[in-house]
């Protein structure tokens, strides 16, 4: 009986010693796959003009990379997605109503993107409306709407209740475009928000170098800011459907996935990729924040881009951040 115990522990002894290594060899090539990826993510944003903060995160999995993944930028219209998180939240307590009907005149006309500004005055759009509008081609008219209706700082405070630290929002899109134009000329400051929207070319009568001061300022100013980190656990908490109820996370999510400008993050993915995301641009800040959804994995990627000067050209800051985007895809949609 003895021996044959022995044998028998033998044969089980040999059994572990076949299997795990093997183990053991597919656990060192996760590792060391996850390190070549950062490694190409540090070698992608280091070669950039300018400075790139970055972070990804298998949603499933918790494997993530990250470059200054910390680090604060200027958030520019991404800052869109926190705004938007806090109207469902007043959908979710009854006191807003997607179907509610809001009219938008004259004073809500805004420099910079969107198409409301070029409407007829007193149009009627739903709640519902103004959140496409500003998720989709980044309306900035419907953007300081639906800011003036939930509060900035019940958006900033909403976002320290869900536990994220790394992200503020101060002011409306007309006070960031007119502060950043400011910090360019201070001359910018005698004009009044109606004049700014009557004579939108005073973009192009700025000097390339009152462009530096002002983005360099710009930059500087802490209000408005966010780590790449803090917006993907944003997203994350949408995904969870833990920044709002479900069908509200549901619907923002469907919302980010119609994102007209897909020159960044979807720049490179094989076509028909979905992507949930939100862009971002002033000055030399060039952002982009959303859920890349690959087969039966998910992957948030947020990835902040400030270009060093005029020299950089915007398809070159929209190439890089397409670049990491798509080694981060291979990763974790073939393993490297």
């Amino acid at each position: 009986m003895g021996l044959h115990r022995i044998g028998r522990w033998a044969v089980v002894a040999t059994i572990v010693f076949l299997v795990t290594p093997d183990i053991f060899g597919v656990g060192r090539d996760k590792a060391n796959g996850i390190h070549r990826l950062q490694a190409r993510v540090d070698e992608l944003a280091r070669s950039f003009p300018g400075i790139i903060g970055a972070y990804a995160r298998n949603i499933e999995t918790g494997a993530e990379v990250g470059y200054k993944a910390d680090e604060l930028f200027p958030m520019a219209s991404v800052y869109k997605i926190p705004i938007m998180v806090q109207v469902f939240r007043e959908v979710d307590a009854g006191r807003l109503a997607l179907n509610d009907r809001i009219e938008l005149g004259v004073p809500d006309r805004r420099l910079g993107s969107g198409l409301f500004t070029y409407m007829t005055p007193g149009l009627k759009p739903t709640l519902h409306d103004l959140l496409m509008m500003m998720i989709t081609v980044s309306d900035n008219a419907a953007t300081d709407k639906l800011l003036s209706m939930v509060g900035a700082k019940n958006v900033t405070a909403n976002l320290r209740a869900l536990g994220i630290k790394d992200i503020r929002v101060d002011r409306p899109t007309s006070e960031i475009i007119a502060d950043w134009l400011a910090y360019s000329d201070p001359s910018f400051r005698s004009m009044s928000l109606a004049q700014m929207v009557a004579h939108p070319d005073v973009f192009d009568k700025m000097t390339p170098e009152q462009f530096e001061r002002g983005s360099k300022a710009f930059t500087e100013d802490p209000r408005d800011h966010a780590s790449p980190r803090g917006m993907s656990d944003l997203l994350v908490k949408i995904f969870h459907s833990e920044a709002a109820s479900e069908k509200s996370c549901h619907d923002m999510l469907e919302i980010l996935k119609l994102q007209q400008f897909n020159d960044r993050i979807p720049r490179y993915l094989p076509e028909g990729t979905p992507v949930a995301h939100k862009t971002g641009e002033i000055g030399y800040t060039r952002n982009d924040a959303g859920i890349i959804y690959a087969d039966n994995q998910h992957i948030v990627v947020a990835i902040f881009a400030l270009r060093a000067n005029g020299d950089v050209s915007e398809q070159e800051t929209y190439q890089r951040a397409g670049e990491i985007a798509r080694a981060i895809y291979d990763y974790f949609q073939y393993g490297g």
